[in-house]
């Protein structure tokens, strides 16, 4: 295992532990331990040869010997004899939103069922709103979460994808033969979600790619092998299909198992239309006159097209764009990056000091760093009172005579109230550099309530980034109900920031609005809203996300010079009437 799936099992058999009722300090000390992985930067490999795994702080000697057999493939007895205490599709039950290990063991042992469709009877059969803490309303949230969790069946948020497809395209691309390896599917379409990770290598003759790729550690069973295709389910549930083309065939290949099957059919039937032809092994003007296309570009050139990235071949209005040459400017990237905002430390929920958290913006380059702790309403997640904010004030100065090659700026995330209200008064939001605003609660608000509060907010001239507009959780939390093309407009007419929050757990903005976000004029911020200095490194998925919405550096505020960056802060704060 490596590290990321690591701190997942850790937190995992945390959940087990605590639905079997076992010791709280037990459990704790599995939870604070996966916080401790996760916060930790070093090589993991080379802390367990080194006998060390019990210098990161939180971990003791029954976890390191946990993480020590997971590192090297080893089967720890401590871990197995956690996960028989709880029938695994007991376990399946948190994925249901609203249901913590606490309800789970409710459930569980006040009516003894393990099974899902049992649970769902259930709560048709109103036996569960009797047991203590529950109630009709509960019932209600369960089914419609059942229905939810069937309907996210069978798809991963991007960082699992995508470590299980480094895996694999490893093991491919140094077998004999193989002349090029690319990711194709959803996954280079920078979806916010994945089915399958798609493969595909280029090779006169595959046998010993598939022999690698079969080869693969973790498969869990081989659901199909032949000469040209081999399908494997990986251990971590996700499919993986390798397919194997000619190097001739590649170009065409690549751009049929990458687009969506609507991007593909309105492409083959431009070629149809010249009386041509175009399928994944290339493109003719008859059976035998192929035409030569050395890359993907070139299929799209010899339709008089401008080349369509890969992230924005969904048949939503690329075609379109793609008869004038210009119609895509390169688009964002992490190199383009400057700086963010929107981050946690210690002071709130935050795992990391906001000294540390600097420190880990300094390594990347960046040249400006900004802090949002959360605001006193979220004391659920350490809420910062006005008192503490402005001790997090005098650390914040001291850290700027420190570190005066990065541009430390001193924010809040305030949570938007259900009057639309922000988090503190104006007098404490005006010492603020910025203020990141957003929806944290009271997500079931009808569309007209919810619109009207976050419209009120975003008219605060105090407010500068609007977080996480939908509120969405990427395979759990459906978006709230809102106008949310009315709430860009207001956005562009205040001259709000709106975020694409880069958590994979989030990526919102959904990529979709990206044509309004044009339209409107609107400019984007990309921050990571990172709880851990590891946690900065997702401001690479929100660049996915800006990327598939189609934005070019010249939207996103991350990439802009320092001065007009401040400017464009500044100007939020003069329309407040602050200096």
């Amino acid at each position: 295992m490596n590290k990321l799936e690591i701190v997942h099992e850790l937190s995992e058999l945390a959940d087990i532990l605590e639905i079997s009722g076992a010791n709280p300090h037990r459990v704790r000390a599995f939870r604070n331990g996966s916080r401790a992985l996760e916060s930790w930067q070093g090589d993991l490999v080379a802390l367990v040869d080194a006998g060390e795994v019990t210098s990161i702080r939180g971990i003791g000697q029954s976890l390191a010997s946990i993480i020590e057999d997971a590192v090297t493939g080893g089967k720890s007895e401590e871990a197995t004899e956690v996960r028989a205490l709880v029938p695994s599709e007991v376990l399946s039950w948190l994925g249901i939103p609203g249901i913590g290990p606490k309800k789970v063991r409710a459930i569980w042992d006040g009516l003894g069922i393990t099974k899902l469709s049992e649970l769902e009877d259930a709560a048709k059969a109103q036996q569960i709103r009797p047991l203590r803490g529950f109630g009709p309303k509960s019932e209600e949230e369960i089914l419609a979460g059942i229905e939810q969790l069937r309907k996210f069946a069978g798809r991963s948020l991007r960082p699992a994808a995508e470590e299980v497809a480094r895996r694999f395209v490893e093991a491919v691309r140094g077998a004999a033969g193989v002349e090029r390896v690319e990711l194709a599917g959803s996954l280079r379409r920078r979806r916010g979600t994945i089915g399958d990770v798609d493969i595909l290598v280029a090779a006169d003759d595959g046998t010993a790619a598939r022999t690698a790729f079969l080869a693969t550690s973790g498969i869990e069973r081989v659901e199909a092998e032949g000469e040209k295709k081999c399908r494997v389910i990986a251990s971590e549930g996700i499919g993986v299909d390798l397919r194997i083309v000619r190097p001739i065939e590649f170009p065409a290949a690549l751009h049929y198992f990458t687009g969506s099957k609507e991007h593909n059919t309105r492409l083959r039937q431009l070629a149809k239309d010249r009386g041509w032809k175009l399928n994944e092994y290339g493109l003719w003007r008859a059976d035998d006159d192929r035409i030569e296309t050395e890359d993907e570009d070139a299929i799209f050139r010899a339709l008089d097209l401008a080349p369509i990235p890969p992230e924005l071949r969904e048949d939503l209005g690329e075609f379109e764009r793609a008869t004038a040459i210009d119609a895509f400017p390169p688009l964002v990237t992490v190199d383009d990056l400057r700086g963010i905002l929107h981050n946690h430390s210690t002071w709130s929920d935050g795992r990391n000091t906001l000294r540390e958290m600097i420190e880990g913006a300094r390594a990347k380059g960046w040249i400006y760093y900004g802090t949002a702790d959360h605001s006193r309403t979220a004391s659920y997640a350490g809420g910062l009172s006005i008192a503490e904010l402005r001790e997090q004030r005098q650390e914040v100065d001291a850290l700027r005579d420190e570190f005066s090659d990065i541009k430390i700026l001193h924010g809040v995330e305030s949570d938007i109230l259900p009057d639309g209200s922000l988090d503190y008064p104006d007098d404490v939001l005006a010492e603020l550099d910025y203020v990141v605003a957003s929806v944290h609660a009271n997500f079931s608000l009808d569309s007209q309530a919810q619109t009207a509060r976050i419209e009120k907010a975003l008219r605060s001239p105090f407010t500068t980034v609007w977080g996480h507009p939908s509120g969405r959780l990427l395979l759990r939390r459906e978006p709230y109900a809102c106008d949310m093309e009315h709430l860009l407009r207001v956005a562009a007419e205040e001259g709000v920031i709106v975020e694409i929050n880069a958590s994979p757990h989030r990526l919102d903005l959904d990529w979709r609005w990206g044509p309004l976000i044009a339209e409107l004029g609107i400019v984007v911020g990309i921050h990571p809203d990172a709880h851990s200095v590891a946690g900065l490194d997702d401001v690479r998925f929100g660049v996915g996300a800006a990327r598939k919405a189609g934005l070019t550096p010249d939207r996103v505020t991350n990439t802009w010079e320092i001065e007009p960056y401040l400017e464009r802060l500044r100007a939020r704060r003069e329309k407040a009437g602050i200096a």
